[in-house]
């Protein structure tokens, strides 16, 4: 395994010391490469490291450091330079940056501009980022993003050639809204990655759809999807209805092959992963019989029906070496990214109070989703999304947990009318979730209360964040808009740069396993009337 040093500031003031834990974060999820951090130069320019990462400021380097770290560049090795201070002689030598100025923290575009580039593989073509933005002039780079600094294109993030050795310069990182950016995250893991000779498989990871129901358009959205995003392709359909065979190949032109069986489709020798958009009660038996023929899969949510198929599923993918995953796209939901951003940039406080709702009071209707023997019950549809959501939210394993399923109007279907789950983490925030079909009046989407504050959300308004803040020392109250959802896109970025690129899968089978073991032990704490422990491996 390759080993990357991390030199940040001596100034316990730096950003750098601070974004110290960032870093060990990304390359802990990574898994690709080996991460040591330090003050000390003269550590980082040893032969000991394959790549160092430089994020200081200008009295970090004395002269004679410099001089190692030109040789160790010139020598052959891989530097990553963050936000470097052009006040340095040795950062503008090895940046090829003439000058640059400091514009104040904004919110700017940024633009990939070598579409081409390993770095820049199924990035979109613009995004946003919040960070101090910075008009640079450079000499002899390759610019692999761009942004606009005044009326022009200035360079963001470029590479260039020193010596025998490689640079990748990154001009952002001084906020902590950059270091939880999710575009800059990755743009850092990937410049390592370049400089120490990744590649992307350039193969097209083939792919087919397991159901084609008409309900919500799904099979079609996630061919569509799967057919944008540069890597995948899809090339099978299997439903059991003809008819939806027909509009599938009406729907996504150019299939390879349309199947009522599964086990033939699965012959397919060019198949690579499979998708599973069947009710809840058959994901296991489709997910087992994908990884027996040796393909990759997501599966829609909810992962399953009970702890017992999600630890079968998982045993059986990490023994065959094949990626699992489940489709929680509402990961990117534009309120939950908003609300996720608030809280971990401290407006609020410390989280110790979580209250989620989704309800109506009306019959559920007559379908598939409405029967417990098929949907798994009340809280294996929209509370999955919740629960993925809450864990997410809270850094903590799970303590106990309460729930309490009711069973009063609707006797014409067998799902519940009412669920709630009562979550205990262990470092003391108590998450609060209702799902109902006989909740006569609405509550809040989201209500979160902090030790300085807190969030709510509604349903009438959920591209609204309404906030209380008393970080400040004063009231602040007001709200936020939410960005834009991508949950389709970005999903299948993330299993594209998976599957193509080694890089880490964002939702986890064990993760999901955690969402069905809080579902089975609400419904067994209704049975019992009592607290429930987490199952294993589900805390």
């Amino acid at each position: 395994m390759k080993k990357i040093f991390y030199l940040f500031d001596r100034d316990g003031a730096h950003i750098s010391r601070w974004a110290k834990a960032e870093v060990e974060k990304i390359f802990e999820a990574d898994r690709r490469f080996s991460l040591e951090s330090g003050v000390e130069p003269a550590r980082a320019f040893s032969k000991n490291y394959d790549a160092v990462i430089i994020f200081a400021g200008s009295e970090n380097l004395i002269q004679d450091e410099q001089k190692k770290l030109d040789a160790y560049v010139n020598s052959g090795g891989a530097l990553v330079f963050i936000s470097p201070c052009a006040e340095t002689e040795i950062a503008r030598k090895l940046t090829g940056i003439k000058t640059i100025e400091d514009t104040g923290i904004q919110q700017f575009g940024v633009f990939t501009e070598n579409k081409s580039h390993y770095i820049t593989q199924r990035f979109p073509a613009e995004f946003q980022l919040t960070d101090n933005l910075q008009d640079a002039k450079t000499a002899d780079v390759e610019t692999i993003f761009s942004t606009i600094a005044g009326k022009e294109k200035v360079p963001f993030v470029f590479t260039r050639a020193y010596g025998k050795g490689k640079i990748c310069c990154v001009l952002a990182g001084k906020t902590r809204d950059a270091w939880t950016d999710f575009n800059f995250r990755k743009i850092l893991i990937r410049c390592v990655a370049w400089m120490l000779g990744e590649r992307q498989n350039e193969k097209t990871i083939n792919c087919a759809l397991v159901g084609y129901g008409p309900m919500f358009n799904m099979g079609k959205a996630h061919g569509n999807s799967i057919n944008a995003t540069a890597g995948l392709k899809t090339i099978a359909v299997c439903d059991t209805n003809p008819e939806r065979l027909e509009a599938a190949k009406q729907e996504l032109p150019g299939l390879s092959g349309c199947f009522t069986n599964l086990e033939e489709m699965l012959k397919m020798k060019e198949l690579d992963l499979i998708i599973g958009i069947v009710p809840h009660n058959v994901h296991f038996e489709v997910v087992m019989k994908a990884l027996a023929y040796g393909k990759h899969v997501v599966i829609e949510k909810p992962f399953c029906i009970n702890v017992s198929e999600a630890n079968q599923m998982i045993e059986t993918a990490k023994k065959k070496n094949l990626m699992l995953s489940v489709f929680h796209n509402r990961r990117w939901d534009g309120d939950y990214v908003m609300i996720k951003k608030l809280v971990e940039s401290g407006l609020i406080g410390d989280v110790f109070h979580i209250e989620c709702f989704i309800g109506f009071y009306r019959h559920p209707g007559y379908w598939w989703r409405s029967y417990k023997d098929i949907s798994g019950g009340v809280m294996h549809d929209w509370a999955a999304h919740f629960i993925d959501w809450i864990l997410n939210l809270v850094p903590s394993k799970i303590e106990s947990i309460y729930g309490d399923f009711q069973k009063r109007v609707w006797f014409s279907v067998t799902n519940e009318d009412h669920g709630h789950a009562l979550i205990r983490f262990k470092n003391g925030v108590l998450a609060d979730f209702i799902i109902s079909s006989i909740a006569a009046i609405n509550k809040p989407k989201w209500k979160i209360f902090g030790t300085r504050g807190a969030i709510e959300v509604n349903w009438e308004t959920t591209d609204r964040i309404n906030f209380v803040s008393f970080v400040s020392g004063i009231k602040q109250e007001g709200f936020v808009k939410a960005p834009q959802s991508t949950g389709w896109v970005d999903y299948y970025r993330n299993i594209a740069d998976h599957l193509l690129m080694n890089e880490e899968l964002l939702v986890k089978p064990e993760q999901s396993r955690r969402i069905i073991g809080v579902i089975e032990a609400a419904e067994k704490s209704s049975e019992t009337g009592s607290l429930m422990a987490p199952f294993e491996d589900c805390e």
